[in-house]
């Protein structure tokens, strides 16, 4: 397999769901110039969907206001995207004790660890940040 120089993409987004497919179709991109296909694209949109939306709607100090930052650094074997949001110092991405498979809302962040080999989240001086990766042949 050919060794590929890392790529990176970054968006500064409103904070508007409006732009999430713009960024889906950025990191599909970018995921495939290095190789990546298939199921793992898929995966990896899903999952930046996702992390998007909870930055837009729960990462905003007031609705319509703020921006989302998204980074997503490719390379042969490995994709990592980092989505960055303006949350209040008391939001947080913590899961419900019991997920309810039934619920309309709050499976997101399950969904993120699920598709992505891997996936924190951290407080940050000016909100929260995702961290995702995804491993070739994963």
């Amino acid at each position: 397999m050919e060794t590929v120089e890392p790529r990176v993409l970054e968006f500064r987004i409103p904070a508007d769901t409006r732009y999430i497919a713009i960024v889906r179709r950025g990191v599909r991109s970018l995921a495939e110039s290095v190789g990546f296909t298939g199921e793992a694209v898929s995966d990896m949109e899903v999952a930046v969907s996702e992390a998007v939306t909870n930055s837009v709607e729960h990462g905003s100090p007031d609705p319509g206001s703020g921006a989302v930052l998204v980074k997503c650094s490719a390379s042969s074997d490995r994709v990592v995207v980092e989505v960055e949001d303006e949350a209040h110092a008391d939001a947080s991405l913590q899961e419900l004790p019991r997920s309810d498979p039934y619920r309309e809302r709050g499976r997101g962040i399950t969904m993120m660890r699920t598709l992505m080999d891997e996936f924190e989240d951290i407080r940050t001086e000016n909100g929260m940040r995702v961290r995702m990766a995804k491993q070739r042949g994963s």
